[in-house]
């Protein structure tokens, strides 16, 4: 449907925000917690785009119901703010880790998350909140955010199947219900841009499955315009579909992890992604999606072991090698390596 609307905006996206005991310990202060010192290097990407969604995998109940790490992941809401604080204007958290402390957890996460003014998506405190989509007024443009997730445990899931409101969770052989929502947003001119985040995939494979392609294929056909992938932990090459009604959807299958105590190379390298949305004809719901960008970044987790993020080119710059769990590898040529890997299927994106 013909919205009369035309724009232009730069989307920011980070992949899993995922805290480790190891890591918020080393954040402690006098009086709670401060994650500005670690994550200092990443707030100026923040500012050099026009809106932001976060992958945050670990819910922030905080203190009041313990903090928690592997495998019942809960962190201070002190996490939350500093998000906030650099420029999220979203944070996705349908994953599998979203109801690692119940029902309780997730709403009292959901409850710090809306007394910060953190919007949120994937997950819900009850079926009304389920059913708001969430929609942005963003450079002109309706912007609209899903979020689905492949799966949340055998016994998380008990509890989605008593309040399915509780978290978005599809399976690759019933999409209908969620296509058909994405069509009628986009049949109904109900939003310009439809955003989808998917938590799917094999956790640490480098290149994405093909339930990743074809999910994401299909949510293509029914009228997605970016998807953000999340659950591998690792960067995966991000690629332009070519649907059947003749549109481009840029599906970015994995950005890893962004801010976590994870080890293992490629498990510390994360990104901070852009591109630019643009919609320049108000009779029509094409879109020019380009201008894809990576800043590669790097959390230190085995060589000094302060879980500080870095930028990767800085870190080549630094260190010859770098450290970690498995042994030393040579700084300049995991760059060049993951670089290359990276620009497989879009040769002239933009990777620093």
């Amino acid at each position: 449907m013909k919205t009369g609307r035309t724009g232009k905006f730069t989307l920011g996206a980070t992949g899993d925000v995922l805290l480790h005991t190891r890591v918020y310990r080393t954040a402690k202060k006098k009086f709670g917690y401060d994650f500005n010192e670690k994550l200092a290097v990443a707030k100026p990407l923040f500012q050099e785009t026009d809106f932001n969604i976060v992958n945050l995998e670990s819910i922030i109940a905080g203190k009041e119901i313990g903090l928690s790490s592997f495998p019942k992941f809960n962190s201070p809401v002190e996490l939350g703010y500093i998000l906030k604080d650099y420029g999220t204007n979203i944070v996705n958290i349908a994953n599998n880790h979203v109801l690692d402390r119940g029902e309780e957890g997730l709403l009292k996460s959901i409850e710090n998350l809306k007394a910060m003014g953190l919007p949120y998506v994937g997950a819900h405190e009850s079926r009304e909140d389920q059913e708001n989509l969430r929609l942005f007024d963003i450079n002109g443009l309706k912007v609209c955010f899903l979020s689905y997730t492949r799966g949340v445990g055998v016994e998380q899931q008990k509890i989605v199947n008593k309040k399915p409101h509780l978290a978005n969770t599809y399976h690759p052989m019933r999409l209908k219900a969620t296509k058909d929502l994405i069509k009628d947003i986009r049949n109904k001119g109900i939003a310009d841009v439809i955003i989808v985040s998917l938590h799917f995939g094999r956790e640490y494979h480098l290149d994405p499955t093909s339930e990743q392609q074809e999910v994401s294929i299909d949510f293509s056909d029914a009228g997605a315009d970016v998807i953000i992938g999340h659950h591998p932990h690792v960067l995966q090459p991000p690629a332009y579909i070519l649907n059947s009604r003749g549109k481009e959807t840029f599906a970015a299958y994995s950005l890893g992890n962004f801010y976590t105590g994870q080890f293992g190379l490629y498990r510390q390298i994360g990104a901070f992604m852009s591109i630019d949305i643009e919609k320049n004809d108000p009779e029509s719901t094409m879109l020019k999606i380009d201008r894809p960008k990576m800043t590669l970044t790097f959390v230190d987790s085995t060589d000094q072991k302060d879980f500080k993020m870095h930028l990767l080119r800085d870190i080549v710059k630094e260190r010859e090698h770098i450290i970690t769990d498995m042994g030393v590898f040579k700084s300049e040529e995991v760059y060049q390596n993951v670089i290359k890997h990276l620009k497989k299927n879009i040769p002239d994106m933009d990777i620093s």
